[in-house]
This record gives C-alpha cells, structure tokens and sequence, in this order.
C-alpha cells in the first residue's frame, strides 16, 4: 500500500509544533515569535495567534524546493531546444516539452488563484505596507488569518462563499484537475506514436507504446490520484476541519507534486534525444576522396561505393562512360588537375535489387575545387575553444614548405602532436589568435577562436542514473552521493561536486536543513538519508560545482526526491 499522501505531512508537522511549549529558534536566527510578542500590543499578540512560526518554515522551505525544480525544468527544456537547433529530427520532442510545461504553469496558476481566493474570503494577506513585515519579509503573501476554519470548509467544501451559497466547491474541483493533468501528461506523450511517430526512435515502435507509458505513469507523483484515492476521502484529508495555514500548505505541495511530474516527463523525454536509428533500406552513390580540394598539378582521387550494401553487393560502376575494375566494393577514380576552378564528374553504379532482383542504375554527379595554396586552422571538435581542457586543432597549410612554416599563438599555448595536429590551451574567456606564417615570403594568416568555459554540468545523484522525481526508499538509501555529469561534450570534462544544502521534510516534524561539501555523502548527511521513509522528501540546493579551469564554483541544477 502506498504510503499517505506528502499533503498531511506538514500539517502533523504543525500539529506537533503548535502543541509545543516553546519552539527553539536555530543558531542566527531572529527571535522566536513568543520572545517578541511578549508583553507587546494586541496588535503583536495578534499575529503571532494566525501566522505561526513552524507554517512560514515550512512555506519557505516548500516553495525554495518548488522554485528549484521549476529552474531546472526550463533549463532542461532550454538545452533540448538547443539540441534541436542543430538536430531537426527531435523538434518534435522540444514542442512536446513546451506543451507539457504549458499544462504545468495554466495548474499553478489554477493554485495561485485558490490562494487569492482564500485571501480574499478571509482576511487578506500580508503586504510590505503592514507593520508587521517590516521586521519580517517572509510574510509577505503570506494569509493574516492563519488559524480561520470556517473560510475553508466554505471555500472547498460547501460552495458558500462570495455572499452565495451557489458557488463552485473547490475541492472537488481541484482533484478533478490533478486527475485530469496526470491523464493530460500522458495523452501528450502518448501522441508522439501517431502518424507512424518519429521514425528511427522509440516512437516508431507502436509495441512499445503501453508498455513505456505504464512505466512514465509510475514515476508520476500524480499517480497517486488515480490509483489510491477517491475524491471524497482526499478531499475530506486535505480540507475538511482545516485552517487557512494548513490549506495553503496543502496547496503549495501540490504544486510541488504537479512539478516532479513535469520533471519526470521532461526527463523522459529527453532521454530520448540522442536515440536516433538509422537504417539503411535506400540504395545511393558514394565518392570518397582523402583530397576533395587539390592543387595545381596535383592528382586527385575518389572512391566510388554503393552506400548501404558496398562490399556485399554485386555492380558496376562507370564514370563519365569510362568503366572502372570494382575491388571489395569500391571503385577508385583518379583525374589530374590541369586547370584552377570547379570540376565535375558524373558516376554511374548498377545494381541488382536484392529484394526484387532488378536491375537498378543509379547517376550522381560530384564536384571538386581545383585551387592555389592556401592555409586552414580549425578546431578539431568545435569552433570554440574551452578552458581546462586540450583542444585538438588541425593546422592545414598546402603550398607552404615544411620548413618554413611557423605556427603562434596569442592569448594561450600551442603544442604540436603529429604532421597537422596541435593541442591548444586556453585560461581565459574571450578570444585568441592562431597565427600561421610563411617565412619565406612573409606572409602570415591569423585566425580567431572564442574561448569559453566549459559548458555546466548536470547534477544526478548515485552514478549519474536518477534526476529528480520518485524514488523508492531502498533505493534512496543505497545512493553514495552527487555526481556532476557534462552531458553532450565533446571533451574528457571531469567536474566536482564542491557543495550543496540539503533540505529534509519528514512526517510529523519541522524542516532540516544542512550543508556538505563533496560530492559523497558524509556520515552526517548519510544519517539522514538512512532516515527515509515513504512520504518524505529530500531536497540537494544551492549546489556548487567545480569543472577544470574553474577558478571558483559555480551553481547548478538542484535535485528533489520523493520517498515512496
């Protein structure tokens, strides 16, 4: 049996703090709302009876955590969306994450509504006009009628409020729209079959479709809604004989459920980029040349092959009307240059089909450019160089001599490793300058390069394998801490985890917040984590990490678990 809902979690947890004598502030803390409305006006005793100490805990614990998995969801779907710009194949996916990111922000709209809602039935909130926040930021927006029962039971379960008593039950409504969006998540991804879906993916497999939805639909906090409870008994849980604090926790957590599912589906989808099949079921012309661009005088040459079958298949292959001897299924054509400019060839490859046993013949033309000597500098892996790492670059200079070439660098090191190639190093942003010189006639070709830092890693917990969402409390309990993965780098790019804050709301107490350096967990930080039971849920924030070149950390994506 699943373990109860994470909405009555902070409610017992206020239950026993309310019931408390004395709460006791943490070290730097402000003083405890007793210590300051003692012996103060009506006005003080006022306050500290409808907003309590452990509800502005626990709401600014609820929405750091909430803010957190928003921050990482857009910066999920912004690094899809890149991909994609180079990739078309997955755009289909990049508009599937908007449309699922779309459903997430129109329901915590819904929730910012209900809480106006509430404010307005009540007393209103608090302002940065109201005395009380002055000594006090983290009531602003917060209800100044905390401890008010009858506004709920009006709100969410009567129907009786705004001066009717014909007015829409909350309640009921709410729960039918955290139904509707867990059903709203799937049918969006289920859609990605239809039409054949995108071919050389999983979506082309129709197979596959109830199978990996089963399994998307269990890593859903949503899931809850369909499978365990009924809408009475969740409503009469979350509402019935609650006060205003209670509700809005309740409604915050469910923002925050709403938000681990659009991670969980963001993240499913993601997955699959990078999934891309390809199958060769087409026949086509293939030229290889080890020079398609030859000097003046010089000899080029190309190799003719069947794409998809090569050496397996049986034809022949002919250039303009000139046959040519096919070895292991290639063909080698050679022409000397006799003139500068652009040069074509027409091949001609026939073949017969091995599924139907015709004979098909297939022409493509192929150019190459003739040319003068000229000199190339490029980045092995990107038109950028990075900062920490060795960057391969490849120093191409035809009709200059060996032995009067010179190759310099400004704003960085350059060390040669073969004929062409070159390791370049960088420790600075901006850009450098690799210049190529002919010492014999005195000529030099510059060539600019940015330099950049290396792009940010993702943080996962264990081994790289869980990104947010649920998790089971064995499995949780087993991890050995954070890792910071550089996802779709080209480079051999190693960072660490230097630091992080974990947050930890279990049943029945109050928030606790730790800090920890290193990316394994400490034995203080394990005793935690060995503490998870069905319901809780485990917070990784602020957490820093160090890539090479990095002369300080930097900030990254946080993670949040929920125990089931």
């Amino acid at each position: 049996m699943k373990p109860t809902i994470l909405f009555f979690l902070t409610f017992l947890c206020l239950s026993i703090c309310c019931s408390c004598e004395q709460i006791l502030p943490k070290i730097g803390d402000p003083p405890s709302e007793r210590e300051t409305t003692e012996g103060n006006t009506d006005q003080g005793q006022t306050r500290k009876e409808n907003t309590s100490s452990s509800f502005i805990t626990s709401m600014r614990h609820l929405n750091h955590i909430n803010s957190y998995i928003e921050s990482s969801n857009d910066r999920l779907i912004a690094n899809m969306d890149a991909t994609a710009d180079t990739k078309m194949q997955y755009t289909p996916l990049v508009a599937k994450a908007f449309e699922i990111q779309s459903l997430s922000t129109a329901f915590n709209q819904f929730i910012y509504d209900l809480k106006n809602l509430v404010a307005q039935e009540s007393n209103g909130v608090y302002t940065k006009f109201d005395k009380e926040t002055q000594g006090n930021k983290e009531l602003i927006g917060l209800p100044k009628d905390g401890s008010n029962k009858k506004v709920i039971e009006s709100v969410f379960i009567s129907g009786r409020y705004g001066g009717t008593n014909t007015q829409e039950q909350q309640g009921p409504a709410l729960y039918d729209k955290l139904l509707e969006l867990r059903n709203d998540y799937l049918k969006a991804v289920a859609s990605l079959w239809d039409n054949g879906g995108i071919q050389g993916t999983i979506f082309a497999d129709y197979a596959k479709k109830e199978s990996l939805l089963a399994q998307l639909s269990d890593k859903l906090s949503l899931s809850d809604y369909d499978t365990r409870f009924n809408e009475a008994t969740w409503i009469k849980e979350n509402f019935k004989g609650k006060n205003v604090e209670e509700a809005y926790i309740s409604l915050t957590q469910c923002q925050n459920q709403v938000n681990l599912s659009t991670a969980a589906v963001l993240r499913f989808l993601s997955t699959q980029m990078g999934k891309i099949e390809v199958r060769y079921d087409k026949f086509d012309v293939l030229a290889l040349s080890s020079k398609p661009y030859v000097l003046l005088g010089e000899t080029y040459e190309s190799e003719i092959a069947l794409g998809a079958y090569s050496s397996q298949a049986k034809f022949s292959v002919s250039v303009d009307g000139y046959s040519l001897p096919v070895v292991d299924g290639k063909a080698k054509y050679t022409t000397k240059s006799s003139s500068v400019g652009e040069k074509s060839y027409n091949a001609k490859i026939s073949v017969a089909n091995p599924l139907t046993g015709e004979i098909e013949t297939f022409v493509k033309t192929f150019k190459h450019e003739v040319g003068q000597p000229s000199v190339n500098v490029a980045a092995d892996k990107q038109n950028v160089l990075y900062i920490g790492v060795n960057n391969p670059v490849t120093i191409a200079a035809t009709g200059i001599a060996t032995s009067s070439l010179k190759v310099s660098m400004i704003g960085g090191s350059l060390q040669k490793v073969s004929g062409t190639g070159y390791i370049a190093q960088v420790s600075r942003p901006g850009e450098v300058i690799i210049t190529v010189a002919d010492t014999k006639n005195g000529k030099k070709f510059p060539f600019k390069f940015r330099v950049k830092r290396i792009p940010s890693p993702i943080v996962k917990m264990g081994m790289g394998t869980h990104f947010d969402g649920t998790i089971s409390s064995s499995l949780f309990k087993a991890q050995p801490g954070l890792l910071a993965v550089v996802e779709d780098f080209d480079y051999d790019a190693k960072c660490k985890v230097h630091s992080y804050k974990l947050t930890y709301i279990r049943k029945r107490q109050d928030a606790i917040l730790m800090d920890a350096k290193g990316a394994r967990f400490t034995d203080k930080i394990l005793t935690f984590i060995r503490q998870a039971k069905p319901g809780d849920l485990y917070s990784f924030t602020d957490v820093m990490v160090l890539c090479p070149g990095d002369r300080k950390s930097r900030q990254v994506n946080g993670l949040s678990f929920k125990i089931k």
